[in-house]
């Protein structure tokens, strides 16, 4: 089995947008798992169709950043792609809509609260149907908005 991967550059402007003056910050990781054996075409149709949702234009932005494609690659099921402080963003195409999920493991050297084990993130698109959820240290799931209430309980325990 193989995975599609598609690495990102993200620039933050610290400029304004007449004279920008850019930095290097960071950028994402994206992997379409289990892709099969991609010819050229299918992997340059797939990274079009991905595009226009992970990655943002100085212009769209107004000024403010720039995000594009620095590497695309099929690889390996197992192989690592992305350094272990990272999370990567799985996403899927399905009847036209592409879908994205991250996880982000907190239980090692995390920045949420300790309590929270997991956050699970998805949405479709640009950013359409955003859910969030939490897997908290005593098994609950909670989503963004129950998540005071469910540390409110837990202290007042």
């Amino acid at each position: 089995m193989q995975k599609l991967v598609i690495t990102t550059q993200y620039l933050e402007n610290y400029g304004d947008k007449e004279n920008p003056y850019m930095k290097f910050k960071g950028g994402s990781t994206y992997v379409m798992p289990n892709c099969g054996d991609l010819n050229q075409n299918q992997i340059a149709t797939i990274v079009a169709q991905v595009k226009p949702f992970i990655c943002m234009d100085f212009e769209k932005s107004n000024g403010g950043c720039d995000e594009y494609i620095v590497d695309v690659a099929v690889v390996s099921l197992g192989k690592k792609v992305c350094d272990d402080w990272d999370t990567v963003t799985n996403f899927w195409l399905t009847d036209g809509q592409v879908g994205f999920m991250k996880v982000t493991d907190n239980r090692e050297d995390g920045w949420m609260k300790r309590e929270i084990l997991e956050k699970t993130e998805s949405w479709s698109n640009d950013r359409e149907n955003y859910k969030v959820e939490f897997l908290m240290n005593d098994g609950d799931i909670v989503d963004n908005d129950g998540l005071k209430e469910w540390f409110d309980n837990t202290q007042a325990a």
